[in-house]
């Protein structure tokens, strides 16, 4: 190999940075292996090939330059802050999120309060609209409703007053019961009292004495009863007898005895709850009597209502009180509108899928102050979609257009798969007033869920605007092409023992000892002309194994000295090989 093809040939290799990596960690890896293994063998040299099958694939060509990646969307969180307590944090730091999840929601309590009372509000306008609708075909409806309210005010009055009698008679029938007189306390503490039933039905307090003698009745006994009447009767036992006339009955029971007294306070004043039931009936009454004076208040209003819509019953009048019926209800739906966005501005939502970063201090029950020393930062939301910027000179600017296609590799990550962008905006103006350049937008196409590798804002990137593509080329590495006077030639690989076909199909490496394999150089034809791959046109076939790059070394006392970086042995095919041997191998 001459000295101008070998400076050619490294000078390709600094373009071509990933296959150079893979080269240099391959010679470390020789370097180790004759240092430790082979630190004694001064005089057999290891000849490295690596080789790659002659494949279809795309390839392309065009401006090559670097660029950043950024994201699409970038939402400040932060902007949407209330100051009111926050109710629920559904992300974190790193978290991933759909459009239309809701990432914090604050305290909605006095804004569900407001929107209930507007929905009644429009509930109540959108009635009275549909009353005073009716009343405008009918010049009497609203005269009849007014007397129908003061129809419904005396019947309150009315009903009031007797709810006032009727919870006077619940208060006197309050846990009615026997008990034993006073005179006999101590002789019928152990006994089984009368039970009572039925319901006092008279305004009159007192009490009811009951003594029971001996008699002819059929039991043997009778009763007589004084205090709030006076009546003597059969003892009938286990049977309801009347207890006067004013709706109570009497049970005995089967142990009565002649001289038994007992007493029926009405109402039951010896009871331990008697001061709580006498405070409830005086609350009963009291509101009682406010409502009745309420709606005589509501009545005398009504009746001079009356007299007026008697005075006033016109068309006019009553399209009047449509529109301003109409009026009432626009203003309440209005309200109602303005809570239910107060509701939803309580909520965060995310407009686009992306990756909350930077929160601060966001947690449940924690309540933003606003200002300086507020400590609550609530993020960004980064989309998942991505765009790559980079600049362009003022030459290479013009050959450029949007909806061209770009080729992005991230440069910290050159074995990841390479990613396909459009352009999407050119810059009119220059960024500088110095050498002129034009920033360009190009929108990647890049899937979060699939992606190998998740892109992240701030990478770096090598970008090519494509100029010249073919997505089904006869294509080998740029790497594997020598220049002899001009001539791009690749070296073939003419045949390859057994192992040898066993490594390079493992590995894409060849390794020999004391000696190299049989190869051949031959001229190429280019068609595109890549910073990845070269488009064979001739001179090549599908299935052809070349060599990409060799390494040759050798060690004498102990020091590894590189004997030769380039193709393997050059030359013409030998004249008794015609047909290749050797099996394909996988390429980079």
């Amino acid at each position: 190999m001459t000295v101008v093809n070998s400076m050619n040939f490294l000078k390709k290799l600094t373009n071509y940075k990933w296959h150079l990596m893979a080269v240099i960690v391959f010679a470390s890896g020789v370097y180790y292996y004759t240092q430790v293994y082979q630190a004694n063998d001064t005089e057999e040299a290891q000849s490295f090939y690596v080789v790659d099958t002659v494949e279809r694939g795309e390839v392309t060509s065009g401006i090559q330059t670097t660029g950043d990646i950024i994201a699409a969307q970038k939402l400040d969180i932060d902007v949407y802050k209330q100051l009111s307590r926050i109710d629920v944090v559904n992300v974190s730091n790193g978290s991933h999120v759909e459009a239309g999840d809701v990432l914090i929601s604050f305290d909605k309590s006095d804004a569900y309060v407001d929107t209930e009372s507007s929905k009644v509000a429009v509930a109540e306008a959108r009635l009275a609209l549909q009353e005073e609708q009716g009343n405008v075909n009918d010049p009497n409806t609203q005269i009849r409703t007014k007397e129908n309210q003061i129809e419904g005010y005396k019947k309150t009055i009315t009903d009031s007053k007797q709810d006032i009698e009727d919870a006077f008679r619940d208060f006197l029938n309050e846990d009615l019961e026997t008990v034993p007189h006073a005179d006999l306390l101590a002789a019928l503490q152990d006994r089984t009292e009368p039970t009572l039933s039925g319901r006092y039905v008279s305004d009159v307090e007192g009490q009811y004495i009951i003594e029971v003698y001996a008699s002819g009745a059929d039991s043997g006994y009778s009763y007589k009863v004084s205090g709030l009447e006076s009546m003597t009767e059969a003892v009938i036992f286990g049977k309801a007898v009347d207890l006067g006339t004013r709706g109570l009955k009497i049970t005995f029971p089967n142990d009565t005895r002649t001289n038994d007294k007992w007493v029926v306070y009405v109402p039951n004043t010896e009871i331990a709850t008697y001061s709580e039931t006498k405070q409830n009936y005086e609350t009963t009454v009291a509101d009682l009597e406010k409502a009745i004076v309420d709606a005589e208040v509501n009545l005398a209003n009504a009746e001079q209502e009356l007299v007026d819509l008697k005075q006033t019953d016109s068309s006019s009048y009553r399209d009047l009180n449509v529109e301003k019926a109409e009026t009432t209800l626009a203003e309440a739906q209005q309200r109602l509108s303005q809570n239910y966005d107060v509701v939803q501005e309580r909520d965060i939502v995310a407009p686009f899928s992306g990756t909350v970063e930077g929160m601060e201090n966001v947690v449940a029950g924690a309540t933003p102050t606003g200002g300086t020393s507020d400590t609550i930062n609530l993020g960004t939301l980064i989309s998942d979609e991505f765009l790559t910027t980079f600049s362009l000179g003022a030459t290479d600017v013009a050959k450029v257009s949007v909806g061209q296609k770009v080729k992005v590799t991230v440069t910290s990550f050159a074995e990841q798969p390479v990613f396909e962008a459009t352009i999407t905006q050119i810059s009119s103006l220059p960024e500088s007033t110095g050498v002129a350049q034009y920033e360009i937008q190009a929108k990647l196409e890049y899937d979060r869920t699939t992606a190998e590798l998740v892109l992240r804002e701030g990478m770096l990137a090598d970008i090519e605007v494509v100029e010249e593509e073919n997505a089904d080329a006869l294509r080998v590495p740029a790497s594997a092409i020598t220049y002899e006077q001009g001539v791009p030639k690749v070296t073939v690989v003419d045949k390859l023992t057994e192992e040898q076909q066993l490594e390079a199909n493992r590995m894409g490496i060849v390794r020999t000892s004391g000696a190299t394999i049989a190869t051949y150089e031959v001229e190429v034809e280019l068609g595109i002309v890549g910073q990845y791959y070269v488009e064979i046109v001739g001179g090549l076939s599908e299935g052809d194994i070349i060599v990409s790059s060799s390494l040759t070394e050798s060690t004498t006392e102990s020091v590894v000295q590189q004997a030769g970086f380039g193709p393997g042995d050059g030359g013409q095919r030998p004249a008794e090989a015609q047909t290749s041997e050797g099996g394909a191998a996988p390429s980079n």
